[in-house]
Order: structure tokens, then C-alpha cells, then sequence
């Protein structure tokens, strides 16, 4: 999977990030680009051998961007604060931002849906929506572990378009999974999920079936025979 946000990220763009963004991405150097003073803690978190990290404020100035981080905490003193639990939370900034990152932030809120619907309500048409949150291992990290079918059924039954969808270990490997379909994983390592999303209609945001029993369900408005899903994809990641 590509570098998500390198590839989009352009001069002029607003960035919303839900979380104080961590960049531990490989960057090159920029002159006047600041670095965090817990540059040691947070490689340490992340699994990685220590260096700079650039501070996202400073990083994203460089770049000619501009930064709103939001927050249920003012733990930097620069947040926005929200509770994303809360149905139209971020209503004042709906359709605001080219880009809006969950940093790890949705798997905290105990409202998912909600919050979900709070952060790609952000994003402006034609603007994007990056996810990284955990998949597995990370025991008590927060109250959720994310799937690839709930950002597919969720982006897809409102307006947005799946860009890409990946596992990435702590030491960098990507496996390509399904979509939809139930996938094993064998590896021993700590595992989150990377979604892009692209936002192409405004509609009113909806709950979505899962693709798995929209075929079993009336209600979805989708005829068929009932069917027993047996196809199981794996994935292999070092």
C-alpha cells in the first residue's frame, strides 16, 4: 500500500486530524520543520528504533497546509474539543476539510456509528478520509478492533468511494485483504487496519448491512437465495 496522505496532500489543503497525528512515516528533511521533544515515547509506542519525529503543526505548515486537530481532551493545549459520541458533534465543520485522519480514535469512541459519521462528515466532496486503528493483537488498546467490512459497507453506503484498504504490522508490512469476505491471518504481531476513503456524493448518512448477510435480510432490499459463505482468503503477514 502506498503512503496514503504523501500521495494526496497538497499546498492550500485543510487537514483535519481526530487525535494529535504522530508521523512516523519516513519523510524526508525539511529546513524549519520542528520535531517532537517525546520523539523517544512515541517510537518506543509505535515499535520503532528511535529518531525525529517531526512535530504534524510544524510538518503540515511546511507544507502550505493547514492543521485542526479535535479532541475529547486538551492534552497539547492546540485541540478542538468534541465528544464524537455525540450525533452532529462537528455539524459546524461538515464538508470543511480535504482530508480528515483518525489517528487511532475510533476504536476509543464507544459510539462507533457515530463517530464514524461525525468524522466523514467533515470531509468535502471529492476530499478524503484516512483510517488507522487497530485489527489485532493491541489487547485493551480501546473497546473495538476494526474490519475491512466496516469501512467498506460503511464508505460505500454513503457517498464515498474505497481508495484502499490494507493490514500493516508495526515493522511496516502490508497484506492486501478482502473486502468483504471472512480472511484468516497468521502472524504473531500486532496488526492495524489502513483505509482510504474518497468522498464522490453527498447523501444523508445511513446505518449499512454487512455485505456477509445482506442476501439473508428483507430489509436490505436485496433478493436472493440464502447462501452459506464459505470462501476464506488469507492472509499472510511476516
Amino acid at each position: 500500500m502506498m503512503n496514503p496522505l504523501s500521495s494526496i496532500l497538497k499546498p492550500g489543503m485543510r487537514v483535519s486530524s481526530l487525535g494529535y497525528p504522530d508521523i512516523i512515516a519516513h519523510i524526508p528533511a525539511m529546513d524549519g520543520v520542528k520535531y517532537r521533544v517525546d520523539s523517544e515515547a512515541i517510537c518506543r509506542r509505535h515499535g520503532l528504533a528511535p529518531r525525529q519525529i517531526p512535530d504534524a503543526e510544524s510538518y503540515f505548515a511546511k507544507l502550505g497546509c493547514e492543521l485542526h486537530v479535535y479532541d475529547i481532551v486538551k492534552e497539547r493545549g492546540c485541540e478542538r474539543l468534541c465528544d464524537l459520541n455525540k450525533p452532529d458533534e462537528l455539524r459546524y465543520a461538515s464538508k470543511f476539510y480535504d482530508i480528515v485522519l483518525d489517528v487511532g480514535t475510533a476504536e476509543h469512541v464507544m459510539n462507533i456509528f457515530t463517530a464514524m459519521m461525525n468524522m466523514a462528515g467533515m470531509v468535502k466532496l471529492g476530499g478524503y478520509i484516512i483510517h488507522e486503528n487497530p485489527h489485532s493483537g493491541w489487547g485493551n488498546h480501546g473497546f473495538y478492533s476494526l474490519h475491512p467490512t466496516l469501512f467498506h459497507d460503511f464508505y460505500t453506503s454513503n457517498g464515498f468511494e474505497i481508495v484502499d484498504c490494507a493490514l500493516v504490522s508495526r515493522s511496516g508490512e502490508t497484506a492486501q485483504v478482502p473486502a468483504t469476505k471472512r480472511f484468516a491471518i497468521q502472524t504473531q504481531q500486532d496488526l492495524n487496519i489502513l483505509c482510504m476513503a474518497k468522498r464522490t456524493e453527498v447523501v444523508e448518512f445511513t446505518y449499512a448491512q454487512q455485505t456477509k448477510y445482506k442476501k439473508l435480510l428483507p430489509a436490505a432490499g436485496v433478493p436472493g437465495e440464502k447462501t452459506k459463505e464459505v470462501d476464506h482468503a488469507r492472509a499472510n503477514v511476516a
